[in-house]
């Protein structure tokens, strides 16, 4: 379930006496200037060193050298990495907010979105694709399928509860080919034709790893299925 985030003042200032936080492309800069200053510092001290004792054994300094640009890349692809993470969980946070604005008691479940729930949402709506993250809002009346579209959250699928059949669990291929665990929603269209939705659930809001069949998973479908389902 997403948390709401923190609130933050309007006017966007900060208060006196308050430092305002660095922001991620901020700290990424800093990490990256600090590491190509000890560079140059490292190849600045062999230049003095080779020029005025050119018979200097330099072998120790090589091995500082190799260890020192090895971290440096080391610290700069965790710095990547760690930037994508920070960028994508915010992009969840922010349609989990933008979804409670419209209704705040829904229970957001990060999800990612089968084949077979990209072809119901291509039959649905077409010329839209979904994209590797989803979010489910799951309230007193409806299941919705949302998703982030640039800066506006938009809503893919409906799902009503009183057209809800069966919520279960099925093996699945995730997106990486991985075998995974998706939770299946059998349902009913509005035009009276059979219908399935499945679609993987995210171990959180900016997370890429899939939950696994275990107690989690059935817990979110003996929750669907007992307080949810209408029908």
């Amino acid at each position: 379930m997403l948390r709401r985030p923190d609130r933050v003042p309007r006017s966007g200032r900060v208060r006196r006496g308050e430092r305002a936080p660095w922001s991620t492309a901020r700290k990424f800069a800093a990490l990256r200037w600090t590491i190509v200053g000890v560079w140059a510092a490292l190849l600045a001290v062999r230049i003095v060193v080779v020029t005025t004792s050119p018979d200097t054994d330099l072998v120790w300094f090589g091995i500082t050298e190799a260890v020192a640009i090895a971290v440096g890349v080391a610290l700069i692809l965790f710095a990547l990495v760690r930037a994508r993470g920070v960028r994508l969980r915010r992009e969840d946070e922010a349609l989990a907010l933008a979804i409670r604005r419209i209704d705040p008691t829904v229970w957001l479940v990060p999800a990612a979105p089968t084949e077979e729930l990209r072809r119901s949402v291509a039959d649905l709506r077409p010329g839209l694709a979904l994209g590797d993250r989803v979010t489910w809002a799951f309230g007193a009346t409806e299941a919705s399928l949302w998703e982030l579209d640039e800066r506006r959250a938009t809503r893919m699928l409906v799902i009503r509860w009183s057209r809800m059949v069966h919520v279960g669990l099925e093996d699945e291929r995730t997106p990486t080919g991985a075998r995974g665990t998706a939770v299946v929603l059998h349902h009913v269209r509005m035009d009276d034709t059979p219908a399935v939705a499945t679609f993987f659930v995210r171990s959180g809001p900016g997370s890429r790893r899939m939950v696994g069949r275990g107690p989690r998973l059935e817990r979110l479908v003996a929750d669907l299925a007992r307080e949810r389902i209408v029908a």
